[in-house]
């Protein structure tokens, strides 16, 4: 008896994976249920216009979001959006936006802190530093006090969503938090086969884990629905967990193992920025500290020894790639950093590549430069190209086939613009950050002056310009001097808390210290945020 009688059969290029499908079943969906990652920026909110394939036969006529997005050009040559297009029949698909495993950069490097060991420690464990799109994972010798060795990859739930909303949203389909969860765990247990085989061990060496993540990516990793955290109050299930078996999470490393996760202090402020704050001693310091992490999410905590304060700014994926036209995550051939050479502006990609877009460092430079040549105005308004006084931009400005106005950041050969509405994008994403850091200072009573110092956390604020950063808005009007980049604090934090059950008992204590301000709620929050989107 055939099982499939009711489905459709259909083919993914290049991979050849075969898949089979429900008639009006979304591309994305089959997809994602076949292990094909197709990217997923905006979650499959059909904005980003990066999930597209091509496909004929098998799939409905183009749906109205498919029209606006790609435009007639592109769909008469066949594009249509993975999140959009319905299975009508079998047929084959080509994947155009994969998901790229290779050639990115993640940050794994630990800043210079000392790491504190337990005394009477013996055997391996693995610390693990979760994040919405990047995992690392360091192997500890706990007996011999190092770190032996390091790995990380891209996190496998990106397929399902590049934000915690989107995983949230998946995670409420049928057997989304299963499978959501299922890939996470695999691909941990890939990387911890990867760590001991390349040590000589085995992974029963291993006997506990601990895990730094932020509240959603957690919740995800333990099998316990964040459904609560999407909506208003976006309380988790739970702020902190008992340890765990490793066995009963699927988790291959010796049995009777134990996984520590690290506590929360609420939806969107996770276990990865305590582990930050308590690896940069800012909970220990009379020196009043502002600690930044900006990434897929933006965490931001200021504070001393006697108090902390923090905070979410829901600034989006903007930094990551979401939403901009030539966006992309830090890989090869993105566009890193942007600089005027005498009046020519010139850009530097990732492993020297040619060009292929523009990741979150090469995008706050920009607007940077433009906004120093004026090319883009305190509002964020790009200048007409007719009205263009620069003769140098005047050859690289124009409108794209929607009548946006748009500067070519590259040569011709290899196009990279970037357009009115990545700047408006830009806007959004430092309004938020702006209006995070400006309502903590209130609450701590004290003027941005009185910042000792500005800690960077993750990829994103290890790599960009600082300079450029406080152009723009992104950093407080700070001496460059008080700016220091802290590396991977959030995978500190889970090494130490591994080779210290005291430190790991003392994230708890920071977690209940942190006093957590939800900016939603402020009566003004509209006004303060219109207000921060000015450069």
């Amino acid at each position: 008896m055939n099982e499939n009688k009711d489905l459709f059969r259909i083919t993914f290029l290049p991979s050849g994976t075969i898949a089979w499908a429900r008639e009006g079943e979304k591309l994305h969906d089959v997809a994602a249920r076949a292990g094909v990652n197709i990217a997923r920026p905006c979650g499959g909110s059909g904005i980003c216009g990066k999930c597209r394939v091509r496909a004929r036969d098998c799939v409905a006529p183009p749906t109205e979001t498919e029209k606006r997005v790609l435009g007639e050009c592109s769909l008469l040559r066949g594009l249509r959006l993975a999140c959009s297009a319905t299975v009508t029949g079998p047929g084959e698909v080509f994947v155009v936006d994969e998901v790229e495993t290779k050639g990115s950069r993640i940050l794994a490097d630990l800043s210079d802190e000392a790491v504190q060991w337990a005394p009477d420690s013996a055997g391996f464990g693995v610390a693990v530093d979760i994040g919405t799109t990047t995992v690392v994972a360091y192997l500890l010798d706990l007996e011999g006090r190092r770190v032996t060795d390091v790995v990380s990859f891209l996190n496998p739930q990106i397929p399902y969503g590049d934000d915690v909303i989107s995983r949230i949203a998946y995670s409420a389909s049928d057997g989304g938090l299963r499978r959501l969860q299922a890939v996470l765990i695999d691909g941990l247990n890939e990387a911890f086969a990867a760590l001991t085989a390349k040590n000589g061990l085995s992974p029963d060496a291993v006997t506990q884990v601990t895990i730094a993540a932020n509240t959603v990516v957690q919740h995800l990793f333990a099998g316990v629905s964040p459904a609560s955290i999407g909506v208003s109050p976006y309380r988790p299930a739970y702020l902190a967990m008992p340890p765990l078996e490793a066995a009963s999470l699927g988790l291959k490393i010796r049995p009777g193992g134990y996984v520590k996760l690290l506590p929360n202090v609420a939806g969107y402020v996770g276990s990865d920025i305590v582990a930050g704050v308590a690896a940069t001693a800012m909970a220990d310091s009379p020196a009043m500290r502002l600690l930044i992490d900006i990434g897929t999410n933006n965490e931001i905590v200021l504070g001393n020894r006697d108090a902390l304060y923090c905070c979410a700014a829901a600034a989006g994926p903007a930094f990551e790639g979401a939403r901009i036209a030539g966006g992309m995550r830090a890989a090869s051939g993105a566009i890193e950093r942007v600089f005027l050479d005498g009046d020519r502006l010139v850009v530097r990609t990732i492993a020297d590549a040619p060009p292929r877009g523009i990741c979150g460092s090469g995008l706050v430079d920009a607007v940077a430069v433009l906004l120093g040549a004026g090319i883009v105005d305190r509002r964020g308004r790009m200048v007409a190209p007719d009205r263009c006084g620069d003769p140098w931009f005047c050859e690289q400005m124009d409108r794209d086939p929607q009548g946006i106005v748009r500067v070519l950041l590259t040569d011709r050969a290899h196009p990279v613009h970037l357009t009115q509405k990545d700047i408006r994008e830009m806007q959004l994403a430092l309004g938020a950050i702006r209006v995070g850091v400006e309502v903590l200072l209130e609450r701590a009573g004290i003027a941005v002056e009185a910042v000792d110092e500005v800690l960077l956390a993750g990829a994103f604020g290890n790599y960009i310009d600082h300079e450029s950063a406080v152009a723009v808005g992104l950093l407080p009007p700070v001496g460059l001097k008080k700016i220091r980049s802290v590396r991977n604090a959030a995978g500190l934090g889970a090494v130490m808390a591994l080779a210290s059950a005291p430190f790991y008992g003392k994230t708890h204590q920071i977690a209940e210290r942190m006093n957590y301000i939800e900016l939603s709620t402020l009566s003004d929050f509209q006004k303060r945020f219109v207000r921060a989107m000015l450069f």
